[in-house]
């Protein structure tokens, strides 16, 4: 492959592809687009998020946690938002009608950007040290893996990379099974291998289902790392914590509060805990707001339930495809481990971490 040198790296090359080597293009003045329409603050680490309501569903606390840590200024973040949208139509470049959410450094939270605008603005307008991407759970692409969707997949990985001049940390969301199965649209329903009925049983099986799917992804795609915030809600439904909507707002986007917590739990421990060495045991950041109405359910973060999503996330973290149960008449599992590559999070009884 090409090598990069200290006299050829800014006016001959830029952007990696999807097998990590350096295209060359000659005469390059800037190191990112003079093109892009955007600019974000610099940062010691910037995150782009590509998803639908799900990926929106597990940033939305970010910034809350980020601040309580005294982060603020030491972190960027965009999330490319559209609702319902599949990997199929992430991979169309064409698209320019993402809503973008941002937070820049040493912002207090998320502001959305006054128009709409393409992946490759953003993708183009900066250093990115982390990507995510998500297919959507409730679709039947992300249940049913072919070549189809190995090409929208490479075809991302091959655009992301060519917009950046040091190769990125790619992380897949795999996010959630659903409460009501008559939430999945009727499009996806001859797919399913599972009831149209709103039962614990069907919801294990959309979760199998899913799972399986994350592994294939992450057996066959060059991502980095998985955010298992589907894995993250499972664990919470065995918890204390569970309520008469299974946790979510509709039957099947997550609950406003706790689980939209937990799930930030998940992603501020596996992308910002190894950047910074700074985890959520003491982190004061909490959410009041209160809802039983359908739609806009919201349980309360509070100082009794935090600790628990946070052991949800550490679990999901340690344990990606498997459920963990939480119940509280069952000796609960011991987390050891600093959640990190070098000592990651392992799990076990009290006797089996003495």
């Amino acid at each position: 492959g090409a090598v990069i040198t200290a006299d050829n790296w800014k006016t001959d090359f830029v952007g990696y592809g999807y097998s990590g080597v350096a295209s060359r293009i000659t005469g390059l003045t800037s190191l990112y687009s003079s093109s892009s329409p955007l600019s974000l603050k610099d940062a010691p680490l910037r995150i782009l998020f590509i998803g639908n309501s799900f990926t929106d569903d597990a940033v939305k606390h970010l910034p809350g946690l980020i601040c309580a840590a005294g982060l603020s200024d030491k972190i960027t973040m965009a999330h490319m938002y559209y609702g319902g949208r599949i990997m199929e139509e992430y991979n169309d470049w064409s698209k320019a009608d993402y809503t973008l959410n941002k937070f820049e450094a040493g912002d207090t939270g998320w502001t959305a950007h006054s128009s709409t605008v393409s992946i490759s603005d953003v993708a183009m307008c900066g250093r990115w040290d982390i990507i995510t991407m998500q297919e959507h759970t409730g679709n039947w692409h992300g249940w049913v893996w072919n070549a189809d969707e190995k090409a929208c997949f490479d075809g991302m990985f091959d655009k992301l990379g060519k917009t950046q001049l040091t190769k990125p940390k790619y992380w897949y969301i795999f996010s959630q099974a659903y409460y009501m199965m008559n939430k999945i649209g009727s499009g996806s329903r001859s797919y399913m291998t599972w009831p149209l009925e709103n039962t614990k049983s069907a919801q294990l099986t959309m979760y199998g289902v899913i799972a399986q799917f994350a592994r294939t992804v992450m057996e066959k795609c060059p991502f980095d790392g998985i955010l298992a915030t589907g894995t993250m809600l499972q664990n919470l439904r065995t918890s204390e914590v569970s309520n008469v909507m299974d946790l979510t707002r509709d039957g099947y986007h997550m609950d406003y509060g706790i689980t939209r917590y937990g799930a930030a739990c998940l992603l501020f421990e596996s992308l910002i805990t190894p950047k910074f060495g700074v985890k959520l045991d003491d982190n004061t950041y909490r959410y009041s707001s209160s809802s039983t109405e359908d739609g806009k359910y919201s349980t309360p973060v509070t100082n009794e339930n935090a600790p628990i999503a946070l052991a949800a996330a550490r679990y999901a973290i340690a344990k990606p495809y498997e459920i963990t149960d939480m119940a509280p008449q069952t000796e609960p599992a011991n987390l050891k481990g600093e959640g990190t590559s070098a000592s990651p999070y392992l799990i076990g009884t009290a006797d089996d971490m003495k």
